[in-house]
């Protein structure tokens, strides 16, 4: 199916309230029984397999208005969903643009408690994809630990942060897992606070190195002896990508740089390069 040109393709407005749910607006004076499709973008190289319409209704007060509201339902699977616009049943479908776009509940500075459920954290937010075109990013966590602050320092890094879902337990720990099958982990001291609150500081000295190899350390939190680590991440905010927005300072420790940074995912990693090379994802 063809995608529409950005001339063809409308403007959608978004707005997200406190319980979740997103309002798409647009304007389209001559559609008919439209819809405004969520398509779950596939893996470079894979074909689509999963997408959600839902049905726009005309605004009585505003003619020529459509507005369609995202619930609880349907539960976005996590990833990036590309918003198209289905006029017609006849009519190839259009790649939506994004329009004005109301997040304020979602800004740090907001005091919206987050929700669970079914001890499910589950984010949608609608955000302009780097080629223009109108998204919605989802994420899908059966627990997950928020990052609230970071500390980067000379041979370490703090986290500061608070557990979404699970709670703490006795043998709570941060946990430091190399990329790569059967990679390393090493474990850190964690100290929990009230409501789930947190603070431990991942020590670079403690991560094993090979000569002249990169590595990345994806960072955890196990809320007790025998649960399943969680990762850590920020995703209640406004930012659907952190890379290249939050960036923080590189430490040099026996001859490697270390980063810590937020991955394409918004979870939080530490990157291991030759102290002679620039560290990149």
């Amino acid at each position: 199916m063809s995608q529409g040109t950005v001339e063809e393709a409308p403007r959608v407005d978004c707005r997200v309230d406190r319980e979740g749910r997103i309002t798409f607006e647009l304007n389209l004076p001559e559609a008919r029984a439209p819809q405004l499709l969520l398509r779950l973008r596939p893996r470079k190289g894979q074909e689509e397999t999963m997408g959600h319409a839902v049905e726009l209704v005309a605004v009585p007060e505003e003619p020529g208005r459509w507005r369609a509201e995202l619930g609880a339902n349907p539960r976005l699977s996590e990833g990036r969903w590309d918003a198209y616009l289905l006029p017609e049943t006849d009519r190839p479908r259009l790649r939506a643009l994004p329009g004005l776009r109301d997040l304020r509940v979602l800004a740090p500075t907001a005091s919206a408690e987050p929700s669970l459920d079914e001890g499910v954290l589950r984010v949608r937010l609608p955000y302009a994809t780097k080629d223009g075109f109108l998204s919605v990013r989802a994420w899908q966590r059966a627990g997950h630990a928020e990052v609230v602050r970071l500390e980067p320092g000379q041979h370490a890094v703090t986290v500061h942060g608070r557990l979404l879902g699970p709670e703490f337990g006795p043998g709570a720990a941060a946990v430091l897992r190399r990329r790569g099958k059967e990679g390393p982990e090493r474990e850190t001291e964690l100290t929990a606070g009230e409501n789930g609150a947190f603070t431990f500081t991942a020590d670079y000295r403690e991560l094993p190195t090979d000569p002249g190899a990169a590595a990345v350390w994806n960072v955890l939190v196990r809320p007790d002896t025998g649960a399943r680590p969680v990762r850590v991440g920020r995703l209640l905010d406004d930012v659907a990508d952190r890379k290249n927005v939050f960036v923080y300072p590189t430490s040099t420790v026996r001859g490697f740089t270390y980063w810590p940074y937020f991955t394409l995912d918004n979870d939080l990693s530490i990157q291991v390069d030759p102290a002679t090379e620039t560290p990149g994802d």
